[in-house]
């Protein structure tokens, strides 16, 4: 798929969840949130560090310093990275050509540990993963 491809499929996805946002009530935005901190302490807290900022106990046996999640949007011009970001975390779409990446596939992970494989599943655990990463972002 070419990338106009995929930018069009991941802004009809965000329109989908910005839709779907607004029509949850608060509290299941919280729980999605509270999902969202435990995948991360759970999978990404021991490399990034449980306050993202790159230092978790993993970080120094590494070959390529954890990035600081915090300063996300800072990096860029004030805006968060949502695509970006998903790509990095679901990591199965990324083109051949550049290379492999540095952290874990989550998306494969998270599809492994769904009992039937259900995809609308992996997006929302990825989903929850960055409403946390965006309210970790220093301003």
């Amino acid at each position: 798929m070419d990338s106009r491809g995929a930018r069009s499929r991941m802004i009809v996805l965000i329109g989908a969840w910005l839709a779907c946002a607004a029509a949850v009530a608060e509290s299941d935005i919280n729980a999605a949130f509270d999902a969202g901190r435990q995948r991360f302490e759970e999978n990404c807290g021991i490399c990034h560090g449980l306050d993202g900022k790159g230092m978790g106990a993993f970080s120094e046996l590494l070959n390529v310093e954890p990035p600081d999640l915090t300063v996300l949007t800072k990096r860029n011009n004030g805006y968060f990275p949502f695509t970006d970001i998903y790509n990095a975390i679901d990591g199965r779409n990324l083109p051949l050509a550049h290379g492999r990446e540095g952290m874990p596939i989550w998306g494969d992970r998270y599809k492994q540990s769904v009992a039937d494989g259900s995809e609308t599943l992996v997006r929302g655990r990825i989903l929850e993963l960055i409403l946390y990463l965006q309210w970790l972002q220093e301003y």
